[in-house]
């Protein structure tokens, strides 16, 4: 793993949320977590963050770019987290073309009305069918937090259990049924450091909305584009 001067990194984001504030735009960078929070989290969860998302936690911010991970009151979450997306961190995350695969075969596997005498024998069926098809289509993500919401169905994870553990993907599922993972510049699976000290660099670099129309041109055109932005290689 890379060595990370978070305190460093902290006092870049403040810069880059302060550069934000100045110019109209969000300011408030929530604040970190403690030791003990860190571990009453993991602790329910039934897993230990990757270290580098630890330290962002305990040195950075509880959120910022990512999602805010806190305390309701009866329990720990990520904000915006749908129900039951973090049920299940503590299983491995699975191998994305078995995962796709076994997806796939339980959609093959529809009941179809015409092979059934009866309108309560089929509904009985589907119904039993949809339940199976639905926690098939949720175990693709399990081991994964659901870290950003990037808007129109589509999420940035981080993995934190099984062998792809501390990697980021995107979940593309909303419209091509793919989950890839974020590619650093050696075409592995980024980290979270690898990833957010990336995001970041970029980010002050576009100070002004000229030069974020500018890069998003050239990020369109496959030039110089930022890990986060990297949906659909492979």
């Amino acid at each position: 793993m890379q060595a990370v001067n978070w305190d460093e990194v902290r006092d870049r984001t403040v810069a880059l949320y302060a550069q934000r504030g100045a110019s109209g735009g969000r300011q408030d960078l929530p604040d970190v977590l403690s030791e003990k929070q860190v571990r009453q989290a993991e602790e329910q969860f039934g897993v230990e963050f990757p270290e580098d998302y630890r330290q962002y936690l305990l040195r950075v911010s509880s959120g910022g770019r990512v999602r805010r991970l806190g305390f309701n009151g009866a329990r720990w979450d990520w904000d915006g987290a749908r129900y039951g997306d973090h049920e299940k961190l503590h299983v491995p995350f699975p191998d994305h073309d078995t995962a796709l695969e076994a997806n796939e075969d339980a959609w093959d596997s529809q009941p179809q009305r015409e092979h059934y005498t009866s309108d309560a024998a089929y509904q009985a069926d589907h119904d039993a069918w949809q339940e199976t098809a639905y926690a098939i289509e949720a175990a693709r993500a399990t081991g994964a937090v659901f870290l950003c919401d990037d808007g129109c169905g589509f999420y940035t994870l981080l993995v934190v259990s099984g062998p792809m553990r501390g990697t980021m993907w995107f979940d593309g599922r909303a419209t091509c049924d793919r989950l890839n993972p974020l590619l650093n510049d050696d075409r592995q699976a980024a980290t979270f450091a690898e990833w957010y000290l990336d995001w970041l660099a970029h980010e002050e670099s576009l100070a002004t909305p000229e030069q974020r129309r500018v890069a998003l041109q050239s990020w369109h055109a496959d030039l110089g584009r930022p890990i986060w932005f990297r949906w659909f290689d492979s």
